[in-house]
């Protein structure tokens, strides 16, 4: 979301995943990225209504450009390990296979989630990207 709307942090995260590109990493995301992001882009719109339609369909189309290029994990080959996060550190599934995904790519997690990355730097390497102060 912070790639493709102007939110708090949304520069700094544009800023890091522009350096990593820039330095040839490579961006991974687990499937369920794009549902969840196209639901954040529906409440903001229609519950927060601190979006407009328009910006929502440009939110949405540079969303899927990024989606369409970055790789993607699928939640299949994922689940065992997501399960298991889950139970054991009792988060949601959907926060579990992003560790889940970092863990089997021996990657580092970068995200906005204070909680997720707080609980996600017991298991991997995890960045928090925060909006500057």
């Amino acid at each position: 979301m912070k790639l493709v709307t102007d939110e708090p942090g949304s520069r700094e995260a544009r800023k890091t995943i522009k350096r990593y590109l820039k330095d040839g990493y490579s961006l991974y995301t687990v499937d369920i990225a794009l549902a969840e992001s196209l639901n954040a882009i529906w409440k903001h719109t229609r519950i927060h209504r601190d979006l407009e339609i328009e910006e929502a369909k440009s939110a949405i189309q540079d969303l899927t450009k990024i989606y369409d290029a970055i790789n993607i994990l699928e939640t299949r080959e994922l689940s065992n390990e997501a399960a298991e996060i889950s139970l054991t550190k009792g988060i949601t599934i959907y926060d579990s296979l992003y560790i889940a995904a970092a863990m089997k790519l021996k990657a580092t997690l970068y995200t906005a989630d204070q909680k997720l990355c707080s609980i996600s730097k017991e298991l991997v390497v995890s960045n928090l990207l925060k909006p500057h102060q």
